[in-house]
């Protein structure tokens, strides 16, 4: 018996095997980045073959070569660079995050030379450049980033994550017969696994395609991660933002974030760690929505096909691969769990309210403008459906969601109304215009096409057909059950949702009502209701395929033609359909994992949201600046995270140092004795330090403390999660029923005694 096991598993371990050996044999973490010389950015000079040069009769002198950013992570690195000299005038550069790190002269004795440096910390904007003195010859070929280890550790993670994927298949396999699984469980399971890996497809290479805004979204990343490495928690500040003077975090909501954080941390890529979140997001989509589907409709089929056309619809392609809406995408991730609690606090199963606080708390945890939208949902629900709320005493349920929301994202919310309340930031760059002018044409909002260009705002063919579907289903069809009038409900909030985004809807009129003025101005774009109106037509449009009398001889043929109708769609989103298709040299492969900040003309890398006010970028330096260098010895200076320490002896008062750091409360500075040093605001927000005049040497350190309401804030957020989790698992024998609830059981069997 045990020789037949062990001969069983010889072939799973030699392809286990296998694996390893190609993933090692593509790693491609230790191999040096080549820049040519024309690949980089020219001041001056002229062009010889793959070479710059520039002589003296060019009359020229300084910048001649300018490299893109890097991000490259802590550790020791060697820089070579290939030329031909024939002065020692001429300069080879390293900037970390704006600031000099190093320079070296070039020899004119030899064509090719290699210097060492060492980066103390992650740089998001590693640079090099080439200075020309304007009194030599000089031929610059090329540049080779070369690493003392490695760049990344891609391949070790990849290795990792393939090794705990096939344990966790051999446990499933092994104990499916006893956890009562069936082989239809399992191919849904493997078919909801495939649509989520489909809908990854365009990111499943080496390389890692920019959209519009994916910038930004991705200092957010690496901010968290510089912000816990940093000892911060929960991260507020990211450290080395803005050059390291810090940019807020505590405005955005940033919980999934934390998971690239991680691997960044460990020194997975950047390229990697996001397209990892990607996957997980996706495959999380269609399991989720397959789940709250069947939870509505109570068909595994219909489930199966709304979470195919949800998980790979056109919107959600645009926020994933063409606007880079991180926090979009992560929401509607979340929207089934919405519509499935509302159906069990209201006429489902009442102790499933749990599904509405996951929904609310997902949202909230990823885009505060979803949340909106579902709290307009909720309110919308809540009053089609008042009667059952008030006579079968669901508004209990309800009340439970909405409180164990709130404690559950009170780390989230506790900081973000104490700044957005009390810190004076720059947050008119939200309102980009009107709702109305983004409204669209009909024929737009359905695209009739199979094929198009990367930014799709359409619901396209196959959401189209779902919608006729429900839209037929609700007009001919005579059931009026429960699960047939909530669906009915689904749909008519789909139909509206897409009625309020064309163009003769009447938003000038409805914004003049003060409360829809604030909601239309928060929505921005009337094509964002695309999302969750995506959602209702393929939910509503899955379920009435199969519970429809007209329908149901034809339901077959319907899902495998929208299925494939789908998938059809889904495939024109190809590299070529990417933003900063233009630098397709910069965006694949090896290099792509050290591209540090993408340019373009739409490019927004940190916005103005979340600076205090006035704050400018062209005044942002890395540079300290005294009140007089005659009364002040700077003796030391340094920065580590969001800590400065500043060693000095004044010889007068009123005399201070602004240092590179802008000016968000909570930041305090005391002395080498523990006193407490005056802070003020300096020019551009930065933060100007008090000096004591008495002609000693004096250390004073800077320092972000983080408020105890946050800490405990997010300390509840656990324990609340905790708490939760563990009242699913057991909840008659860990905690007892609220009061509440024995009351109104209580009340309930009165009633039936009187009747």
């Amino acid at each position: 018996m045990i020789m037949k096991r062990i001969k069983q598993a010889i072939p799973c371990l030699m392809g286990i095997l296998a694996v390893i050996f190609f993933l090692l044999m593509s790693d491609e973490s230790r191999t040096p980045v080549t820049i040519d010389a024309v690949d980089m950015n020219r001041l001056s000079g002229y062009e010889d073959g793959a070479a710059i040069g520039l002589t003296p009769d060019s009359q020229y002198s300084g910048t001649m070569l300018a490299s893109s950013g890097y991000l490259l992570d802590p550790g020791e690195y060697t820089i070579g660079i290939a030329y031909h000299t024939d002065g020692e005038d001429n300069e080879l550069t390293v900037y970390d995050n704006g600031a000099e790190l190093d320079a070296w002269t070039l020899d004119p004795e030899v064509t090719y030379k290699e210097y060492d440096f060492e980066l103390e910390r992650s740089s998001l904007d590693f640079r090099f450049e080439i200075l020309y003195g304007g009194t030599s010859y000089v031929l610059i070929q090329s540049v080779t980033l070369i690493p003392k280890d490695r760049f990344y550790t891609d391949t070790t993670f990849l290795i990792v994550l393939f090794l705990l994927l096939t344990a966790g298949s051999g446990l499933f396999c092994l104990f499916r017969a006893k956890a009562g699984h069936s082989l239809r469980d399992d191919y849904v399971i493997l078919t909801l696994a495939g649509i989520g890996l489909f809908a990854s497809l365009p990111y499943l290479n080496t390389g890692l395609s920019w959209a519009v805004d994916l910038c930004y979204h991705l200092i957010r990343i690496e901010g968290i991660k510089d912000g816990l490495l940093s000892g911060q928690f929960p991260v507020v500040i990211y450290p080395e933002a803005l050059h390291g003077n810090g940019y807020l975090n505590a405005m955005y909501p940033n919980l999934f974030l934390y998971l690239p954080a991680y691997l960044r941390m460990q020194g997975v890529s950047m390229a990697d760690s996001f397209k990892f979140l990607i996957v997980v997001c996706n495959i999380a989509t269609a399991a989720l929505t397959y789940h709250c589907t069947k939870e509505i409709g109570g068909s595994r089929k219909a489930a199966l096909l709304a979470s195919l056309l949800y998980t790979c619809c056109p919107y959600r392609f645009t926020n994933i691969y063409a606007r880079g809406a991180v926090g979009e995408f992560l929401a509607m991730t979340f929207f089934p769990l919405v519509f499935a609690g509302l159906y069990h606090i209201l006429i489902g199963e009442r102790k499933k309210w749990g599904y509405l606080v996951l929904g609310m708390t997902g949202l909230l945890q990823s885009h505060i403008l979803s949340v909106t939208l579902a709290g307009t949902f909720c309110a919308i629900f809540s009053i089609l459906y008042m009667r059952e709320l008030l006579t079968d005493r669901r508004l209990i349920e309800m009340g439970k969601a909405v409180l164990a929301s709130l404690l559950l994202n009170l780390g989230f919310l506790v900081p973000f109304l104490d700044f957005y309340q009390n810190e004076d930031l720059w947050m008119d760059a939200l309102d980009l215009g009107s709702y109305q002018e983004y409204t669209m044409n009909l024929s737009g909002l359905f695209g009739l096409q199979t094929a198009g260009d990367y930014y799709s705002l359409t619901f396209g063919i196959p959401l189209a057909i779902c919608a006729v579907i429900a839209f037929s289903f609700v007009v001919l069809e005579k059931k009026n059950g429960k699960k047939e009038t909530y669906v009915r409900c689904l749909f008519l909030l789909g139909a509206f949702m897409t009625f309020m985004m064309l163009s003769f809807f009447p938003g000038w009129k409805m914004m003049a009502i003060p409360l829809l003025d604030i909601l239309f101005n928060k929505i921005q774009f009337a094509w964002r209701l695309l999302g969750p109106a995506s959602l209702l037509f393929a939910v509503t449009g899955s379920i009435c395929c199969f519970r429809s009398k007209m329908l149901k001889r034809y339901s077959r043929i319907l899902f495998v033609a929208l299925a494939g109708l789908c998938m059809l769609s889904a495939v024109r989103f190809k590299s070529e359909d990417f933003a900063y298709s233009a630098e397709q040299d910069y965006t694949n492969g090896h290099v792509s994992k050290l591209v540090g900040i993408p340019s373009g003309a739409n490019t927004v890398i940190y916005p103005f949201e979340w600076r205090p006010r006035h704050t400018i970028d062209a005044d942002i330096t890395t540079e300290h600046t005294l009140s007089d260098m005659n009364q002040i010895s700077l003796k030391k200076i340094r920065r580590t995270g969001v800590t400065t320490t500043i060693q000095y002896a004044c010889l007068s008062e009123g005399q201070y140092i602004e240092v590179p750091v802008i000016y968000y409360k909570d930041y305090r500075a005391t002395d080498e004795n523990g006193n407490a040093v005056s802070l003020k605001e300096g020019d551009n927000n930065r933060i100007r330090v008090l000096l004591s005049g008495d002609g000693k040497i004096h250390t004073v350190t800077l320092d972000y403390h983080i408020p105890a309401g946050y800490t405990l804030s997010a300390w509840v957020s656990i324990l609340t999660a905790l708490l939760l989790l563990l009242y699913t698992l057991v909840p008659d024998k860990w905690l007892p029923r609220l009061p509440i609830d024995r009351l109104f059981k209580i009340a309930r069997k009165e009633t039936d005694d009187v009747r």
